[in-house]
């Protein structure tokens, strides 16, 4: 409702209605670069060690990268140390600019290298270019007159620890092998710096595993030569490699954040909406592709999509919309968009905007406007349910099942484009408790499974929701409404108590959808949407509806736009480009779908020394620019694990925010952690896995959160 930009017959222009004269989607030009900076480049497949024999003379490497933004890769090789490796440096090898890389003859011994890919685009307003090293990668040449030298399997891992008097951590380990006949021996080695070598030899650190004492807070570095000996080798009796070096670092917690067992609300999911009207971009299957597949995408699972309403024959407006007759834009993908969202067990919402012409007040698909009201006449109510049935059939016919129906979009809006007006609210009750649950016995899908009968839904709520009140507060209406979805415009911050919490029907409680939202900044600042600063004014809506609101699922409009997940060619977007807000709810999609919302305390300081409270971590009001850190717990259904996702938002400027430094994260008595992962976004890195640092007590584990970041863990037992 905020952002439906509508186009008149008579003018061919473009009109923008938006609710309080809020920012608004008006296209204009698009500017010849685009906003923000490089993407940075995503390693798929790191290139591989190797063990040749000397003469050998290929030794094969490659690399495969991926980039979001359109820009072009290139590649250069470099040997380097791990110091050199760690630092981006090292000696370029000539000519060695390719993805693929054949090394010509080289001498006995062990060689390390790896590759910098860059992403250049030229058309960001920003910087141009972005790199990302590979995996150090080692090569080893040996002479069978010699001692082979030996190859490490395993490096010594780096470790996090929060630092107490008496602290003992974890060993570190090395796993070797050789194939001569000779023997393995182990010598570790301190260093002040994350270096392998000019370290100190440890005394009686000779094994495959070394326990480091730590005796104070701080950094630690170690390393470990691992020397093979054979006596019977007619030159060099021992050869000997070193590992990478490992960090082992101690740190004063200085806050701690504690999961609690207190349960709020069912997480269905989050998603997008697509749009059938010809005055919005393009969509493509491929675009559902980036942003619903859960492995390779951003994992989202629940798409609204919009009904047509120029035929009271169903399946003719249907057929007019995939045949492209209804309008300038290719929609022969309607059906199978919906298939691809159920192959990857997602759930689908239909939408009309109105009912068809021939069955309203004013004789047209617009709504009532400045006129008044534009109501579907009480006549046609049982033709009007018959139709939305007849969709849900016809969807079902075609191979493309849908999870639930809604009966308007914005039923208390006077829309100048397509709309229809449900007022008075008593309306919309009068036509559940005539019509009833209209859908029975038409099978529906989501969540990976059939489900006996599509869900229905009430008209989807602008701002206020006062207009559900009616037909929720009567038993027979209201048993007819399976799922109650709403707007956020407007009057935000409003938890929608009487769906989940009425006092009339407590064993009937409601889930309550967020279907549809929009920000953006308004005509002559759409270019900065697209941008990282801005990603806080999104992820902030999202908190708001999932922790403030106590909503179960997140839909924003509209899936594919400039200000959203996938960039649509316009205002500084490039086209199928995976914005940040993209990346931001797939935080949320890939660490909270099908969970319970559980709810968190905080204690200790931030990084600078300010007490925690509700001031700075998860303020109980919404506000759409700040720079309040939010937490959000989840747990699985079967209590088999905890997610978080955590974000310390900044100012549009990117400036600002909360340094939460060294962060203790604290999981209800009981669960023991055997597993831990987390995903972190940065300017620089969109979605970067990274591990997570357990502490001894296995019931709690120790993470660092500077401002302007999302962070999400997941917890295993």
């Amino acid at each position: 409702m905020n952002t439906k930009i509508i186009r008149t017959l008579s003018a061919g222009i473009l009109l923008v209605f938006s609710l309080f004269l809020l920012t608004c989607d008006m296209g204009y030009q698009q500017s010849k670069l685009t906003a923000g900076d490089a993407a940075e480049p995503v390693v798929t497949v790191q290139p591989q060690n190797g063990t040749y024999t000397i003469g050998d003379t290929a030794h094969p490497l490659s690399v495969t990268a991926t980039v979001s933004d359109g820009g072009a890769l290139s590649y250069q090789w470099y040997t380097a140390n791990a110091e050199e490796w760690n630092a981006g440096g090292g000696e370029a090898i000539p000519g060695a600019t390719g993805s693929s890389l054949i090394l010509p003859e080289m001498e006995e011994g062990v060689h390390t290298l790896y590759v910098k890919i860059t992403n250049t685009n030229n058309n960001k307003q920003g910087a141009k270019t972005k790199s990302v090293n590979s995996n150090l990668v080692t090569i080893t040449i040996n002479d069978p007159a010699n001692a082979f030298y030996p190859v490490i399997d395993v490096q010594p891992e780096s470790a996090l620890y929060q630092w107490e008097v008496g602290l003992t951590v974890d060993p570190l380990s090395v796993t070797a092998s050789v194939t001569d006949t000779g023997t393995l021996s182990y010598q570790w080695y301190s260093v002040d710096s994350f270096t392998n070598t000019g370290g100190t030899e440890i005394g009686g650190a000779t094994l495959a595993t070394y326990t480091p004492v730590i005796t104070t807070d701080g950094s630690y570095y170690y390393y470990v030569a691992v020397t093979n000996t054979r006596a019977d080798a007619p030159g060099r009796k021992e050869s000997e490699t070193l590992s990478l070096p490992a960090a082992v670092q101690a740190l004063i917690v200085n806050a701690t954040i504690t999961v609690t067992n207190t349960k709020q609300q069912y997480i269905r999911g989050y998603g997008g909406m697509a749009i059938i009207w010809d005055n919005v971009p393009q969509d493509y299957l491929s675009d559902y592709e980036k942003m619903f597949n859960p492995d390779t995408g951003l994992g989202f699972n629940m798409l609204r999509i919009q009904i047509p309403s120029v035929s009271t024959d169903i399946e003719d407006g249907l057929q007019q919309l995939v045949r492209n007759q209804i309008n300038s834009q290719d929609k022969s993908h309607y059906y199978d968009m919906v298939k691809l969202v159920n192959g990857y067990n997602g759930y689908v919402l239909a939408s009309p905007w109105s009912p068809p012409a021939e069955w309203k007040s004013n004789g047209s698909t617009d709504g009532g406007g400045s006129a008044g009201n534009a109501v579907l006449l009480r006549q046609y109510w049982p033709f009007y349910s018959a139709y939305l049935a007849e969709y849900c059939r016809v969807m079902l016919r075609k191979g493309a099942p849908i999870y639930a129906v809604s009966i308007q979009n914005e039923p208390n809006f006077r829309a100048e484009y397509e709309g229809c007006e449900w007022e008075p609210a008593t309306l919309m009750r009068d036509f559940f408790k005539q019509e009833g649950h209209f859908t029975d016995g038409i099978k529906g899908w989501g969540g990976g499974k059939e489900t006996p009968y599509v869900l229905t839904m009430n008209g989807e709520s602008a701002n206020t929701t006062s207009i559900n009140d009616p037909a929720l507060d009567d038993p027979v209406s209201r048993a007819a409404i399976d799922v109650i979805g709403r707007h956020v415009y407007g009057n935000q911050q409003s938890r929608y108590e009487k769906a989940w919490n009425h006092p009339s029907f407590p064993n009937d409680k409601k889930e309550v959808w967020m279907t549809e939202h929009n920000l953006n900044s308004g005509a002559g600042q759409y270019d900065f949407d697209s941008t990282y600063n801005y990603i806080w004014k999104f992820m902030n809506d999202v908190d708001l509806v999932i922790r403030l609101n106590n909503e179960n699922a997140f839909i924003w409009w509209t899936a594919k736009r400039f200000y959203s997940f996938i960039g649509d060619g316009s205002n500084s977007t490039n086209d199928g480009e995976i914005l940040p807000r993209g990346y931001g709810l797939s935080h949320y999609a890939k660490f909270s779908i099908d969970t319970t919302r559980v709810d968190v305390t905080v204690s200790g300081t931030t990084a600078g020394g300010a007490p925690l409270g509700t001031n700075n971590v998860n303020n109980p009001t919404f506000n759409v620019d700040s720079t309040v850190a939010k937490v959000t717990a989840f747990v699985s259904q079967d209590g088999n694990s905890y997610s978080l996702v955590m974000f310390t938002p900044q100012s549009t400027s990117g400036t600002g925010g909360i340094d939460l430094g060294a962060v203790k994260i604290q999981l209800p008595a009981g669960f023991e952690i055997s597993g831990a992962q987390a995903v972190r976004t940065t300017r620089d890195a969109m979605f970067r896995t990274e591990k997570v640092t357990v502490l001894q007590d296995k019931n709690s584990a120790l993470v660092q959160l500077s401002a302007g970041q999302i962070l999400s863990l997941k917890f295993t037992k």
